[in-house]
């Protein structure tokens, strides 16, 4: 399984990405600055899946090896209004996460001012809006380019590029293609192209601890019935530096 770290502020996500999967990294090659674009090429951590039921059934068969189930990771350079234009640095990128089964959107709620912001201040859903579309843009870049060299040969060409053109009139109203009613044959015809809009997505909330950092972005997912995940990822970094007497004081 894989899944895909995806921002519009970067600093917060590289953090999230290091608490995830630092044990199993080469931590000397993971920069975290306070400034855009400090991501070019996708980090990516390996991360085992622990599972209390898989370590009985291996005591109780006496396995001679226990192999895990594993989460591949991918941390992408932060998207910016106008990506699929080229501004910031474009959004070729995405390319990287077009095999995963899940796009994780980290969105930056905690507002502190010495942390800066690519778009001048903190606005989690204007950062969700420009993440979306600029998915959807990239999708439509996709859809434009195989219909250009598709060719119809027989009914499932044909079928085919029929669907497409259903995606295309509808990325260009940004309707997200997961927001389809495909028939399951629809489903079938278009699955290789791994369209970003039709991956199952979760928005992660970056925040500080104070909860009315994620009030309004915890409504607006219950609204969309979309995924949704509070997480203090500097308290959680900064938890990860104590030591087990420490952390039994705090609980």
């Amino acid at each position: 399984a894989g899944a895909a770290w995806l921002v519009q502020s970067r600093l917060g996500n590289k953090a999230l990405f290091l608490s995830t999967c630092s044990p199993w990294l080469a931590l000397g090659d993971i920069l975290i600055a306070n400034y855009p674009f400090a991501t070019i090429d996708p980090n990516v951590g390996i991360m085992p899946l622990s599972d209390p039921r898989l370590e009985k059934l291996s005591k109780y068969w006496q396995s001679k090896k226990t192999t895990l189930s594993v989460i591949e990771i991918v941390d992408i350079a932060g998207l910016v209004k106008g990506a699929a234009e080229g501004s910031g640095l474009g959004n070729e990128f995405l390319s990287h996460i077009r095999e995963v089964d899940l796009i994780c959107q980290v969105l930056r709620c905690f507002p502190e001012k010495e942390i800066v912001h690519v778009e001048k201040s903190v606005n989690p859903l204007r950062d969700l809006e420009i993440i979306q579309l600029e998915l959807i843009l990239a999708d439509l870049q996709q859809v434009k380019r195989k219909l250009e060299k598709l060719k119809v040969r027989d009914e499932k060409s044909q079928k085919e590029k029929n669907i497409l053109r259903l995606i295309q009139a509808n990325l260009e109203k940004e309707i997200s293609v997961n927001q389809l009613s495909l028939t399951k044959g629809e489903k079938e015809l278009i699955k290789g192209y791994n369209f970003l809009t039709n991956k199952p997505t979760l928005l992660l909330a970056n925040y500080g601890g104070d909860k009315e950092e994620i009030k309004e972005m915890e409504k607006y997912a219950q609204e969309k019935q979309l995924f949704f995940f509070p997480l203090a990822v500097k308290i959680e970094r900064e938890m990860e530096k104590l030591t087990e007497g420490e952390k039994k004081e705090i609980s």
